[in-house]
This record gives C-alpha cells, structure tokens and sequence, in this order.
C-alpha cells in the first residue's frame, strides 16, 4: 500500500510537470520577422564623436564562471577576478550569473539555463528563460524581456554554434551586438553578417583569464570607450568606442601602463571615410558587406576609403607591428531619418492563438493517453491470472 501510494504521488507530480512546462512553451508568443534590408540613404552615419585630444578609458569585461562556481564565490565572499589582471583596465566590468556583482556598474550574465546574454545598464535582473530546446520565438521573447527595461544586451557568438541556426542574427531583433567570449573569428563572421542585413551591431570582447594558457603581456582584450560628458552605456549604443585585442606573435611584452589609445580620429566628410592613428600602423584595412574586404593601406598613420553607392557599411581594422588589432564600429548609410534600419518583431496575433490552441490540445491528448495507460495497468495487474 505504501509504495502504491508512493507511486502514484510520482506519477501525479511527474504529470503536473509535464502539463507546467508544456504550458510554458506552449503561451509564448509566435512573431512576425520583416524581410531584411540592407543600410541604404544618400547620408552616411558615424558613431564616432573623437579626436587626437580625446581621454580615453580601459575597460575590461570579466563574466563569473559557471553558476555553482558562482554561487560558491558568493556565499564565501570572494568576489575578486582572480583571474583577471586589473592593472591592465581603468574600470572592470564584472558579470555575475543572474547577479549584478556592483550595484554601481549594473552589468550581468543573463540565463538560467542558456548562458548566452550579456546585459548592461539594468538595475532589474530577467529571469525569463525555457529550461529545453529554444525556437527563434523563443529566443525573441527573451530579448524582448531584457529590452523592454531598457538595457544594453549582447549575445555570445560561442552559443549561436551550440543551438541558434545560421539564420538567426539577421532575424533577431531588439539586442545591440556581440561579445566576443572565445574566437573572434567566429564572432567577426556573425557580426558581417548581421550588418550585411541592415541591423546595427556593434562589438565587443570579454578580457583574457590570466593562466597558463592567456599571458596577459602577450595576449589581452581591452575595450577603449572614450572619457565625455556622456554615460558608458550611450557610447556604447551609439558605437563610440572599439576593441583592441593583442593576439601572441612575437616575444614582445607589453607594460600595463604604456596601453594608451593610438587611435586618433574617425571622419567621415564627402562620403570619405578617414582613419588616422598617433603611430604607424602595419596595415588599416576596410571591410563591408558580408566582410568583403576593399582596400588595405599599410605602414600609414592615415587612411581613407571612399564609400561608393553599393557600399551599405564601411567598418575599419588597424593592425600594429606588434600584433595588436583594432576593431573599430562601422560606419553605414542611412536615409537621415533615423540613424540606423532599425527593423521591429511584431508579435503575429493569429500565429500565437493557432498555436496555443493546438498545443492545449496535444497536450490534453497526451495526458488523457498517460491516464489511460495508467488505468489499463492498474486493471491488468488486478485481474486474476486464469
């Protein structure tokens, strides 16, 4: 009698379960996603506001490890980057899982069992997420949660090639750009292509763990954003910083405090774009659509391309002798009415009904054939073997 009601208060549990998570997947919302379009206008956006006399700070973004690894480190009070080398960064961002680790820099990793968002500027956490498999609607409904109270929201590229599809970058909407957390040749692809669809995304780059792998001297990943009157969080919406990234060529060390930004100015004037640098750069190359690239200009402090009519966007690397590599945001036409194609999710009404409709009803078929089966076995089991 015990184990029979032992049992059955599984089965029953098992079942709630069930009907619960089904639910969940069940009430989300199906979208609309627009046809994409390229950049197009006669007038060319850049999100650079900065000259030769421009302050600029170090940041560095450091996001804490797996969530028990985390939860660890919070319960016991440490909460240093360990692993990070601070001398290296005038501000250091540090990214707890469902966590803001600084009330004063309101960043953090969102995901209860996807870790694949990074927020900033939020003082209210999301804790929306679906525990299984993820469709693009999905993935949509939680960017929208996060956008809705007005953060910043980047996407780890790692994640597109662990459940996103190929098509997804340019489908999505509603997240400002990417966060380079393992290859940047990976995340360089996806942001071309997001560009290449007319969506405005812009990069940036999680600092290098100091191991025996990561040498700071030799490799590192700093974000400069330039020192105005304005927040962190509009230079980055708007662009107006880039990454530098120093990849191991050669046995050169770098000295925390000789990493000054050699990066001068970003012009745009009759339809030229200019870069130009305070030291010679081995080589400033121009990209644009689907990462083509256009034109390379070496050993030069200054460079200029000039953007031509099928040129939607324009974005500019600057690599140095020692094999440091800027990352600079692109510059990209528009019409002059908003500065950017931004492509809005509308949620399709039909789609969403037709769809919890269907699924209210598989779900109760599914559930009627467990309560049967069910039945049937506790009757088998009762009648008398002849």
């Amino acid at each position: 009698m015990f184990w029979k009601i032992i049992k059955n208060i599984v089965f029953y549990l098992f079942l709630i379960g069930l009907i619960t998570v089904a639910l969940y997947y069940i009430w989300a919302p199906r979208y609309y996603f627009p046809e994409s379009e390229v950049f197009y206008g006669k007038k060319i956006f850049n999100p650079y506001q900065v000259s030769s006399t421009t302050q600029w700070q170090r940041v560095g973004i450091d996001t804490r490890p797996v969530w028990y690894v985390d939860l660890t480190q919070q319960l016991t009070g440490d909460e240093e980057p360990v692993f990070i080398d601070k001398n290296y960064y005038d501000t250091l961002l540090v990214a707890g899982n469902q966590r803001i680790v600084n009330k004063d820099q309101p960043v953090y990793k969102q995901g209860l069992f996807h870790d694949d968002h990074f927020v900033i500027g939020c003082d209210k956490i999301s804790w929306h997420d679906y525990p299984f498999f993820r469709d693009i609607h999905n993935k949509q409904h939680r960017i929208n949660k996060i956008h809705s109270k007005g953060c910043l929201l980047y996407l780890k590229p790692s994640a597109f090639f662990v459940d996103y599809q190929a098509d997804h970058p340019q489908k999505l909407q509603n997240y400002n750009g990417f966060l380079v957390d393992e290859s940047f040749e990976q995340s360089i692809h996806l942001w071309d292509r997001a560009l290449s669809t007319g969506k405005y995304k812009t990069l940036l780059a999680k600092a290098l763990p100091k191991n025996q792998r990561f040498k700071p001297e030799k490799q590192y990943r700093i974000i400069y954003i330039p020192r105005n009157d304005t927040t962190m969080e509009y230079n980055l919406q708007r662009g107006n910083y880039y990454v530098a990234a120093k990849f191991q060529r050669n046995d050169n060390s770098v000295n925390p405090k000789e990493l000054k930004s050699l990066l001068s100015e970003v012009t745009v004037k009759n339809d030229t774009l200019v870069v130009s640098t305070t030291s010679p750069a081995f080589a400033i190359n121009f990209f644009t659509q689907d990462g083509d690239i256009r034109k390379v200009v070496q050993e030069t402090e200054e460079a200029s391309y000039h953007i031509k009519r099928n040129d939607t966007y324009i974005r500019a690397e600057i690599l140095f002798e020692n094999g440091t590599r800027y990352y600079l945001n692109p510059v990209h036409r528009y019409s002059g009415n908003s500065p950017h194609n931004y492509m809005r999710t509308h949620q399709n009404t039909f789609k969403t009904w037709l769809f919890r409709g269907v699924g209210i009803f598989g779900t109760i078929i599914v559930v009627w054939i467990l309560l049967y089966i069910k039945r049937r076995l506790r009757i088998e089991i009762r009648e008398p073997k002849s």
